[in-house]
């Protein structure tokens, strides 16, 4: 055998391991990337900010503590005014709103009136380009706690950076929570506390 022919069936060879030892690369890869882990990471990757809290909703535990559940209302309203969601996900996400406030709070409407309330308030901030881009909860040492007719009750603050008509402004909100027969802290009411009033109220 001549020295070209050697060569060409050297060159045929390393061709050949270029080309398995991409079609095995590729292989792998498409493997890793269609694992459960990978496609579970993907669809979390996708998923909006509804979407997450709705699924993680009935696998977290409850927020142990008024400045946790404020938090977490923090991340409900938050969605409400930033983000858009379907039909089906913004009943879902009133429903667990609802979750979070006191039975004499929740008695006040129905589930129905609550959620048509809802949709009303959140189509009027977005006529005016509300958004909401910060919170900040009372620490837990600044929380009041007190009794109010036999019930435990706390009361602490939460400041709202937000942007409304292009306009950014600082609001402040008071929130009363009360703690129910199964010792859940739910909200039992809230108001917008003026500049100079510290007095706050439910």
């Amino acid at each position: 055998m001549n020295k070209k022919a050697i060569k060409t069936v050297i060159l045929m060879i390393v061709i050949v391991a270029l080309i398995l030892g991409c079609y095995l690369y590729l292989s792998r890869r498409n493997k890793e990337n269609s694992s459960p882990k990978k496609m579970e990471e993907k669809i979390v990757t996708e998923m909006t900010a509804a979407q997450k809290l709705i699924a993680q909703a009935p696998y977290m535990d409850y927020p142990a503590t008024p400045v946790q559940l404020l938090k977490y209302y923090n991340e409900l309203t938050k969605i409400f005014y930033n983000d858009s969601f379907s039909e089906e996900e913004i009943a879902k996400l009133a429903q667990i709103a609802r979750g979070l406030y006191d039975d004499e709070l929740v008695a006040q409407q129905t589930d129905e009136e609550y959620l048509e309330a809802l949709k009303t308030d959140i189509v009027n901030m977005h006529s005016i380009n509300f958004k909401l881009y910060k919170s900040e909860v009372s620490p837990s040492t600044d929380v009041e706690y007190f009794e109010h007719d036999g019930r435990e009750c706390a009361k602490l603050y939460c400041t709202y950076e937000e942007q409304s008509g292009g306009l950014f402004q600082t609001a402040r909100e008071v929130f009363i929570l009360r703690k129910d027969d199964e010792g859940h802290w739910k909200i039992f009411g809230f108001k917008l506390v003026k500049e100079g009033d510290e007095n706050g109220g439910s």
